[in-house]
């Protein structure tokens, strides 16, 4: 996703949150969360608004060689640092909730689980009762974040306002992946004010940004040049036109 491509968007101001209401963030993974949303989490949470964190996926693949952290343990780190963010955004732990699918096998609409999968979400959709869900966009490219798309939008009842958040879109993204204007409008946030809060949220996910698993020479980890994407003073999601 080229980013100038929307700098002529004017920045909606960050009160424009508390028209968001109940919201529900949908991450795949551990970090999704911080980096995507972690400035409208901490807006929402800033006017009092209601925030819930699901995550989907149980992280065990970004360093699936590692002896120090077999998968158990490295799936345990991965909620510990969700939670971890999620302090520092103002989420209670009690308004996260974990899925623990299989990293990279989040159910899609072309696999078998899919149909258990949503039918999970629609009860817990039921229960939170969001009017605002934040989903990663729907061709960011990873299966997981696409899945995630997939499943919110056959679970959904339609009550809620859906935003999309890219992630790996600018860094991965090829041809007709980017959103088109006949889809989607682009918005984007103003978090100039809470941008510090989303650093620190960022920053707790030290398995994804360090070298604290480092026994795993193939192990997963966010790149200067990509956290600098989300280092900007605001953030960019997109709407559905259909």
């Amino acid at each position: 996703m080229n980013q100038e491509k929307y700098n002529h968007i004017p920045l909606a101001p960050e009160q424009c949150v508390t028209g968001f209401g109940t919201t529900l963030i949908v991450a795949p993974h551990a970090d999704d969360e911080s980096l995507g949303c972690g400035g409208v989490i901490s807006l929402l949470r800033k006017y009092g608004q209601l925030v819930s964190i699901l995550l989907l996926s149980d992280g065990t693949l970004s360093h699936p060689n590692s002896k120090a952290y077999p998968l158990e343990k490295l799936r345990d780190l991965r909620e510990k640092e969700l939670l971890d963010a999620a302090e520092i955004l103002r989420v209670p732990p009690e308004n996260i909730i974990f899925c623990r699918y299989p990293d990279r096998n989040v159910p899609t609409i072309h696999s078998e689980g899919f149909d258990g999968a949503v039918q999970n979400i629609a009860k817990l959709l039921a229960i939170v009762q969001p009017q605002s869900i934040f989903v990663p966009w729907r061709r960011d490219p990873h299966p997981d974040h696409r899945a995630a798309f997939q499943i919110i939008e056959a679970a959904d009842t339609a009550v809620a306002k859906i935003y999309e958040y890219p992630i790996w879109l600018e860094e991965l993204g090829v041809a007709g992946d980017e959103p088109t204007q006949e889809e989607s409008i682009p918005f984007r946030l103003n978090i100039s004010q809470v941008l510090h809060q989303k650093q620190e949220a960022i920053a707790q996910h030290r398995s994804q940004i360090t070298d604290l698993i480092s026994d795993d020479p193939e192990g997963f980890r966010l790149s200067p040049n990509m956290l600098s994407r989300f280092a900007v003073p605001y953030e960019t999601f997109f709407i559905s036109r259909l």
